[in-house]
């Protein structure tokens, strides 16, 4: 078979090689000239993508610099725009005898609001001369509600009322709709400034229909409590996540639908802000409690019928929904015929339900000093009640008790007079009161205590005492802290969700997505922020906040990037090296965030 000669000589410029060593050897001497002949054209330039866009969508903004490889653009003023840089790259070309470089560099322009802004131009200097490119215009819409249906995902917020009373509990609910795949989804913190807020739950997953479209929800639900009067502004909520696209082959046929190549696009949601106007509370009546919801007030006592010196007792129990965190001890009736002796307060706070409830009961042990049916007075408990808009007394009913006398009172006698008479008489000794008096000196003999005996009556109890008031105190924070009651469970719910990643999805990606939200959630919860919610940058900074040293923050960032790439297809990761990886790498964070 006969090669013809175009295919076995290269060619460039006029000058012929015969092999493809030759052609290498030849490109290799160019490039080693590339800094004495590399044409010099120098200019930058700068274009977008597409002129308009939705607030929910990024532009990408690509500059060019013609003639230096080393020269670093200058944007202009993007303060209406979240900038991320994408990278760069470099193409060179040789034509005409002429070798000429480029450096493009991508942008991501991510909108915060509506509007028409003009983008100023991008200078760079080259050799001590500045260039500039020509400034264009964008325009942003907003995503308006009417063209929802068509969307593939959108978030949305609100709130149960925006005209609440100061303390009155607000139910903010976020949603994020999604019906095409996702991945690195990040919600940017939430800012509640003005509210004391609460955490209504985890984050629940379920499917909805919105318009005859069914989408996959994410929930976020959380409780506020204004703390001042006057209007409050909950900002708009900022969720930024990569879409899964395809893209066909040029030339391609309909197949090249399904197995074309693969790629992202960088997604910006927002919500919109929210604006309340906070009312203060009525002129309150003396004895207010504070609390403001709907409430109520219980009183019992441990036993009704008892005797003098005997104790019983009363337990007031106050329950109900809304700012429960501030429930105090309701001011008991004055009870002179008792002893009072007051005891810890124990309650709960329930924050996986519709609304933010909770009870604290207080005890109090009475001892009666004197024969008789006295009645504990009723409790009473007012509180604010922003249904009715009106102060509200709940009490106890009053509680009637039975006391008796003393049991069991007994005269001792020690002697009894054989014959009565009013002169002298003759007794019987019915029993001794005093030990009989020892003369010798065996009576205060020493006797010889061994040393450990002494030793361990004495720090045995002090140790029992010690032991039982560091663990009271731990159940105390553990009550009063939700942070520390993330970190101390994180373990063991990052465990149960590695058995999920094991035996539970087949599929790899969703193995991947799975495994990718327990290790999050576990970083999240040993951190006390928002686990799901954390980009691989930020986890390593974060992790370094922390004192993790670089070698396993960069290993946790990469396990990340992985998960992340399974997702789409990217890389497979066996189940069992899967968990294997995941284990030994909490068991070394664990070690290094507890230090």
């Amino acid at each position: 078979m006969r090669i013809s000669e175009h295919r076995r000589r290269g060619r460039i410029d006029g000058l012929h090689v015969d092999s493809a060593l030759g052609r290498l050897a030849l490109w290799l001497l160019l490039l080693a000239f590339v800094p004495s002949t590399l044409a010099r054209a120098q200019s930058v330039t700068a274009t977008i993508d597409r002129p308009e866009v939705s607030v929910q969508d990024p532009l990408h903004l690509t500059v060019t610099v013609e003639g230096s490889r080393s020269a670093r653009p200058q944007l202009p003023d993007l303060s209406d725009f979240d900038v991320r840089s994408r990278g760069q790259s470099t193409q060179m070309s040789f034509v005409n005898g002429q070798l000429s470089s480029s450096v493009k560099y991508d942008f991501v322009l991510s909108p915060k609001r509506p509007g028409t802004f003009s983008i100023g131009p991008v200078t760079v200097e080259i050799d001590q001369e500045i260039y500039s490119s020509k400034p264009f215009t964008v325009r942003i819409v907003g995503a308006s509600q009417a063209t929802r249906d068509s969307q593939d995902l959108f978030i949305t917020a609100k709130v149960s009322t925006t005209n609440p009373f100061v303390g009155q509990e607000v139910i903010y609910v976020w949603r994020f709709y999604r019906r095409i795949r996702i991945g690195d989804a990040r919600l940017e913190p939430q800012d509640f400034s003005g509210f004391l807020a609460e955490d209504l739950g985890e984050v629940r997953e379920y499917r909805s229909t919105v318009n005859g479209v069914q989408y996959l929800v994410s929930e976020i639900r959380k409780s506020l409590f204004p703390q001042e009067a006057g209007p409050v502004v909950i900002p708009a909520s900022r969720l930024t996540c990569e879409v899964l696209t395809r893209s066909r082959r040029r030339g391609g046929t309909i197949f090249d639908e399904f197995f074309g190549t693969s790629a992202t696009d960088t997604k910006v949601l927002r919500s919109r802000q929210i604006e309340l106007e906070v009312r203060t509370l009525p002129a309150s009546p003396r004895g207010f409690s504070g609390l403001v919801g709907e409430f109520e007030i219980n009183g019992e006592v441990s036993q009704a019928e008892l005797r003098v010196g005997e104790s019983t007792t009363l337990r007031t129990t106050v329950r109900g929904s809304g700012n429960v965190q501030m429930i105090g001890e309701p001011k008991l009736p004055e009870l002179p015929a008792f002893k009072t002796y007051d005891d810890k307060p124990t309650g709960a706070i329930k924050r996986d339900g519709a609304r933010l409830t909770g009870f604290k009961t207080y005890s109090r042990a009475l001892v009666p000093l004197e024969v008789g049916e006295p009645v504990i007075p009723p409790v009473k408990l007012i509180y604010f009640d922003p249904n009715g808009e009106s102060y509200r007394t709940a009490e106890t009913a009053a509680i009637p008790l039975r006391v008796g006398p003393r049991q069991g009172v007994e005269t001792l006698h020690l002697t009894e007079a054989i014959t009565p008479t009013t002169g002298k008489v003759a007794v019987r000794i019915l029993a001794d009161d005093l030990l009989p008096i020892y003369k010798g000196l065996d009576a205060v003999r020493h006797r010889r205590v061994r040393s450990w005996t002494v030793a361990f009556g004495l720090v045995v109890p002090a140790l029992v005492f010690i032991g039982t008031f560091l663990v009271q105190r731990r159940r105390n924070r553990f009550a009063l802290d939700h942070d520390l009651r993330r970190r101390h469970r994180a373990t063991k719910r990052f465990r149960a969700g590695l058995k999920q990643v094991v035996s539970g999805p087949v599929d790899d990606s969703q193995r991947a997505q799975l495994a990718s939200r327990v290790l999050r959630e576990y970083i999240g919860d040993k951190l006390g922020v928002e686990g799901t919610a954390l980009t691989p940058e930020e986890v390593d900074q974060r992790l370094r906040e922390k004192g993790v040293t670089d070698d396993l923050v960069k290993e946790t960032h990469e396990l990340l990037v992985r998960l992340e790439a399974s997702q789409y297809g990217a890389t497979v990761i066996e189940a069992d090296l899967l968990s294997e990886q995941l284990g030994s790498l909490v068991s070394r964070l664990e070690k290094q965030v507890r230090a």
